[in-house]
């Protein structure tokens, strides 16, 4: 059990200080409370207030709502958020997934996360992109970074290695980039000059996108051949081979584009 447990004789002090003083429930305020009763679709948290305040089953855990790997139990006490407030009913709403989050927040932001490849596993979809999980985080990862495999199904205890893109803190959103951590690890062999065999993966007006060590690389049509190409997509289909070189690497952007024309040169 994680949760940030307190003293008995705190939580009887806390409580006494706040009806004393009259205490004026806040939003996003943190109160010590213990629990006094367990329902099916919430917890009663005495916080010291003249009412009881209710926890939700949804605010009860962190981690994945099947699994619930935080569950509170009677007469324990712990430190919880207040999430909101009814004036008219005086119903107070706690939660201790919030807190948790928050802290767990605090911490990541401590480490040197822009230099380094989180491990992460998938735990949904959703419409653009999935959500991985690290160490109870939530991060974002857009269709466009994921590499193809993982686009098609979820792999369930999969780890997915992840390169952090941004951090937004007053919305608590991660957003990560499968495909730079991949091009982090490959670095060394993917440099400007290698000459290596790519394996076609789309065929574009533009350009070509092939496969290098699992990297999407972009041949672009002017870099394809010295000759004028009518129609691209009478010379390559998907799952040809050709050999390219480096031209250029982008390894913040994850972009790397190659040349076939400077290998027959």
């Amino acid at each position: 059990m994680s949760t940030s447990l307190i003293p008995k004789f705190g939580a009887n002090k806390i409580a006494s200080v706040l009806l004393k003083y009259n205490y004026k429930v806040k939003i996003g305020d943190i109160l010590a409370g213990t629990v006094i009763g367990i329902e099916r679709t919430q917890t009663l948290i005495n916080v010291g207030l003249k009412q009881t305040a209710f926890l939700p089953n949804t605010e009860n855990f962190i981690g994945d709502n099947s699994i619930r790997k935080e569950i509170l139990s009677t007469n324990e006490r712990g430190e919880f958020v207040i999430l909101n407030y009814e004036a008219t009913t005086n119903k107070t709403i706690l939660s201790f997934r919030q807190l948790q989050y928050s802290r767990l927040w605090e911490r990541f932001k401590q480490i040197d996360f822009k230099n380094m490849i989180l491990f992460t596993t998938i735990e949904k979809s959703i419409l653009g992109g999935k959500i991985v999980n690290f160490e109870g985080l939530k991060i974002f990862v857009p269709n466009s970074h994921l590499p193809k495999y993982f686009r098609r199904k979820i792999i369930k205890d999969n780890f997915l290695p992840v390169k952090i893109l941004e951090v937004k803190d007053k919305r608590y959103q991660i957003v990560g980039s499968p495909r730079l951590a991949i091009l982090k690890n490959q670095s060394p062999c993917l440099q400007v000059g290698l000459t290596q065999m790519g394996c076609v993966l789309t065929v574009r007006p533009f350009g070509i996108f092939l496969n290098i060590y699992g990297i999407k690389c972009l041949l672009h049509i002017s870099e394809i051949s010295n000759k004028k190409i009518e129609n691209i997509n009478n010379l390559y289909k998907k799952g040809d081979k050709l050999k390219v070189k480096v031209i250029y690497v982008n390894s913040s952007q994850g972009k790397i584009a190659v040349s076939a024309k400077q290998v027959e040169n």
